[in-house]
């Protein structure tokens, strides 16, 4: 089976590496046969570069200084256009990454960032007072300058 065919009915497989997705070709639980995807395991992410420089890089800045107050209500993302026709794009989940110092993640997904069309929807519904249009725009500037950040 291939990498691109492992895991597809995952809801979330955007969001997992493929070497993560074990589908056995044979197993049998209690007399049952659970092979392929029936079987399906994810192991385990386990994070362990942390660096919170890109954190402080967007706090910096006056349109993303609001950062840490988000609760991750996913309204933002809810709302958002551009999420609806680009999946890949996720304010809620790109604030989270840069909030927790996955540097791996931001790496990976950080030029989803320029999706971003700035209609200032997302700001509008945040009940936190966020202003994740202007987090975007302060990540945006920040992932440009890779100075002291990967």
């Amino acid at each position: 089976m291939s990498d691109e065919e492992k895991g597809k009915h995952i809801v979330e497989r955007k969001y997992v590496d493929d070497s993560r997705i074990i589908e056995p070709e044979k197993l049998e639980i209690g007399g049952i046969d659970v092979s392929g995807h029936w079987g399906t395991l994810v192991l385990p992410r386990t994070i362990e570069d942390f660096d919170n420089s890109m954190l402080k890089k967007v706090k910096s800045m006056p349109r993303g200084k609001n950062i840490e107050k988000c609760w991750q209500c996913g309204n933002c993302t809810a709302i958002c256009p551009v999420a609806h026709a680009h999946p890949e794009f996720n304010p809620r989940y790109l604030i989270h990454i840069v909030k927790m110092g996955y540097s791996a993640e931001v790496e990976k997904l950080k030029d989803t960032v320029y999706f971003c069309s700035g209609c200032g929807l997302c700001s509008s519904v945040c009940p936190k007072g966020v202003d994740p249009q202007g987090v975007m725009i302060a990540m945006s500037i920040a992932f440009k300058s890779k100075k002291g950040y990967r």
